[in-house]
């Protein structure tokens, strides 16, 4: 029986979620407002990216899309609290008191966690241009799914019939990046908080679920 990549990467996705939730598993982390809200952060990413799973097997594919966005939205402020914020700010953000400016957000991550790869490996540095040139996109589009925007809308008939239109391709795309908000995150993460060993295996997880889809996955972008 040949396997579809919607079957494949649905498998592939659950397996990543179920190895990196094993892996936050493993330590009891140190008490402390920052520390709390980075695991609370990622757990929150872990449970919306299996709801995307469940929504999608349902068929409300348009409500699966919706959750995309709010994967990587659990998962940059996970970053960016743990590495960017000042104290002042993770009080006002355990308060719901601080503005979130998202592209803002992005560029910070970007410059706290990857500004070494400046000097050090110019080919890495590009890569990392242009996966953050391709995260603005993605931002972009899954907002509007988010808040029932163009996209969303345009995906509620066929034709002149009221009937969601979410082609296997898109479903393909936003559940893969689902699964790279986790894979894109993590390392990084636990890295930056002393957990090396951890990040190594997350970046082994990246690294094998890439060899299995990469190839098939482009084909679809």
């Amino acid at each position: 029986m040949v396997v579809s990549l919607l079957d494949d990467i649905t498998a592939q996705g659950a397996g990543v979620r179920t190895r990196l939730r094993a892996l936050l598993a493993l330590h009891e982390y140190p008490i402390g407002t920052k520390t709390v809200m980075v695991i609370a952060y990622v757990d929150t990413a872990l449970e919306h990216h299996e709801a995307t799973w469940l929504l999608a097997k349902s068929g409300l594919h348009g409500s699966a899309f919706a959750f995309v966005r709010l994967v990587w939205d659990a998962m940059l402020r996970a970053l960016w609290i743990n590495k960017c914020a000042c104290p002042k700010q993770i009080e006002q953000a355990i308060g719901d008191e601080l503005h979130w400016n998202m592209g803002q957000v992005r560029d910070d991550i970007k410059q706290a966690y990857f500004d070494y790869t400046r000097e050090d490996d110019t080919e890495l540095a590009a890569l990392v241009d242009e996966y953050f040139e391709r995260l603005k996109k993605v931002w972009n589009a899954s907002c509007s799914y988010t808040h029932s925007g163009a996209l969303q809308l345009a995906r509620r008939f066929v034709f002149d019939e009221v009937k969601p239109n979410y082609s296997k391709g898109e479903i393909v795309e936003a559940l893969n990046l689902a699964t790279m908000a986790l894979l894109f995150s993590l390392p990084p993460l636990l890295l930056s908080m002393g957990y090396v060993s951890e990040a190594e295996e997350a970046l082994a997880v990246l690294g094998q679920y890439t060899a299995d889809l990469g190839g098939r996955l482009r084909g679809v972008q």
